[in-house]
């Protein structure tokens, strides 16, 4: 098969996408019961391109209610709900509705709308007033909407498309997959890279290496070298893409409104083709453990984990993409450097940093964590593995020593004390005397910021209370030294952060936000999880972010400002 270079953008618009049906993965409960998960495996028609299934009217239309209701749009909703009904005469307002889309082998798309039907008179009685339905005999109908739409009864299920030839071969039992796609859905997608046809393939390569070609032809202001380097990158991004869509299987999406546990989610997750490197990744991530587990701690306003694999042959591309952006940044220094030795000095600090960063990936993994408290003032904590920490130690005694040199407002303390195992160090920058008065309410008259160094890793506290700050997210990193790792986790308490805002700097705007959303469930959480070959990334919003969110554009609109 070729590569499958069309998912590729699909993948792209939809972010990596959503939850598949495994045993361990975390599933959305929208307004569906907490049963198990069914297997993978037959759970869409797998001749279809994409699949896309919405939940039975019943279901539906209230909790889109209750979303139009939160964010001040009943009305509209109302209206909506109100032609829906009108034109559902004759459908199973119990089962889900779908759409099965195709490609031709000219690229176009071919969907066929799938419709639970009950009773077949009286749904075409109510549409003859757009038209009366021309019997074709076998079960197949005509309609003139001003291009001809056909429709044909297969078992329960209605089958909608533009051409007799797409409802030619439906199988009787090809709606009865949609049940089992939105067990814990409103409304999901899945796509099926596997089945683009070849010529589609064919088609889009060719354009893209087109695109290619005109954009190096266009940038004529290139020298040899440059030109070549960024050909070679762009070349290579595509082998790796090529790669990786060959490698997948599925992307799919799937939206839950959860009245009841008041949040809305939205699932993304890829799985991949069995024995593909990305299959054989997701077992190793599996079996990753992460050293910054410990760094978020319950209560903060904001808290986020990372955890990324790095194969071999992403070195490559990573270390041409620093390159390229090494280029620009030396540009920079030349034009602004006061002297050619402070520029030289300055690129040589630089080129140190990356290649810290480039040792720091080269061990296959790159890991991060960050902790916002506002409890009594701003703290904010960073921390970061790497290969050797003792070259950043060593780099920030270079950078000290440069600022000393300058009389800069910075200082840079190194080694100012020791705490479980780490070098601690200081930095102080003074703001300037017509510094914003938000910003002296956030720092006070200098930004302090306190470091510490290990053998594999690097913290970074910021705030006026940074020092303890920075001990307490060490003792918290240490007691889990070795926590299962994940992509991605993150939590946001949208109520903390607007009561800071307040705190700061009041807007209309912002206590318009904080007023809808104190009433509780205002947080913004994403999740990951793996699942068997692939991965699992989970958003979820709880109805006082909606609510919040649409105050703030009323007030927006009312003339407020931020």
């Amino acid at each position: 098969m070729k590569f499958r270079w069309l998912s590729a953008a699909v993948c792209t618009a939809t972010l990596g996408l959503a939850t598949l049906n495994s045993p361990d993965q975390c599933i959305a409960q929208g307004s569906k019961p907490k049963a198990a998960p069914a297997a993978v495996a037959n759970e869409t028609d797998d001749r279809a391109v994409v699949v896309v299934a919405i939940s039975a009217m019943d279901s539906l239309i209230p909790n889109v209610q209750h979303i139009a209701r939160m964010v001040g749009a009943g009305a509209a909703a109302g209206g909506i709900s109100t032609i829906l009904n009108q034109y559902a005469g004759g459908l199973d307002r119990t089962r889900p509705l779908g759409v099965f889309l195709n490609l031709d082998e000219n690229g176009q798309p071919a969907p066929i709308g799938c419709l639970p039907i009950d009773d077949l008179k009286q749904f075409f009685d109510q549409l003859s007033v757009f038209g009366e339905a021309n019997d074709l005999g076998d079960g197949l109908y005509e309609f003139n909407f001003g291009n001809p739409i056909y429709a044909k009864k297969v078992g329960k299920w209605l089958y909608v498309a533009q051409s007799e030839d797409a409802l030619s071969d439906i199988p009787e039992t090809m709606g009865d997959v949609l049940p089992k796609m939105i067990q814990k859905y409103d409304v999901r997608v899945q796509v099926n890279p596997q089945n683009i046809p070849d010529e589609v393939i064919d088609f889009i390569v060719g354009q893209m290496q087109a695109g290619l070609d005109q954009g190096m032809a266009a940038q004529g202001n290139l020298d040899a070298e440059d030109a070549e380097s960024a050909r070679a990158t762009s070349e290579q991004m595509i082998a790796q893409m090529q790669e990786g869509i060959e490698g997948t299987e599925k992307l799919v999406i799937g939206l839950a409104i959860n009245k009841a546990e008041k949040r809305t989610v939205l699932d993304f997750g890829s799985q991949f083709m069995a024995d593909s490197k990305y299959a054989k990744q997701m077992e190793k991530m599996k079996a990753s453990k992460t050293a910054v587990a410990g760094i978020p701690q319950d209560g903060s306003m904001m808290v986020l984990q990372s955890f990324q694999l790095v194969a071999p042959e992403e070195i490559e591309q990573l270390e041409k993409t620093l390159d390229a952006s090494l280029k620009a940044a030396y540009k920079a220094i030349d034009e602004g450097a006061k002297d050619s030795a402070s520029a030289t000095k300055a690129k040589e600090l630089i080129d140190k940093a990356v290649d810290i960063l480039m040792e720091s990936a080269k061990l296959g993994k790159m890991e991060s964590a960050v902790d916002v408290s506002v409890e009594s003032a701003l703290n904010i904590v960073v921390s970061v593995s790497v290969a050797d920490g003792s070259k950043i130690e060593a780099l920030a005694g270079e950078i000290s020593a440069e600022l000393a040199k300058e009389n800069s407002p910075a200082q840079l303390k190194i080694n100012a004390g020791k705490h479980a195992g780490f070098n601690l160090h200081t930095l102080a920058i003074a703001l300037p005397s017509n510094a914003a008065e938000a910003a002296k309410k956030v720092f006070g008259s200098s930004v302090t910021i306190a470091i510490a160094t290990g053998p594999k890793a690097v913290h970074i506290s910021v705030g006026k209370n940074c020092d303890a700050g920075l001990k307490s997210a060490i003792d918290r990193a240490t007691s889990k030294p070795a926590a299962p790792a994940e992509l991605v986790k993150m939590r946001l308490v949208l109520s903390q952060l607007l009561n800071y805002v307040q705190s700061i700097e009041p807007t209309p705007i912002s206590e318009a936000m904080l007023n809808a959303a104190s009433a509780g469930y205002d947080r913004i959480l994403i999740d990951s999880q793996s699942i068997e070959r692939g991965i699992v990334v989970r958003l979820s919003l709880e109805d006082g972010v909606m609510k919040a969110i649409a105050a703030g554009v009323k007030a927006g609109q009312s003339g407020g400002g931020f």
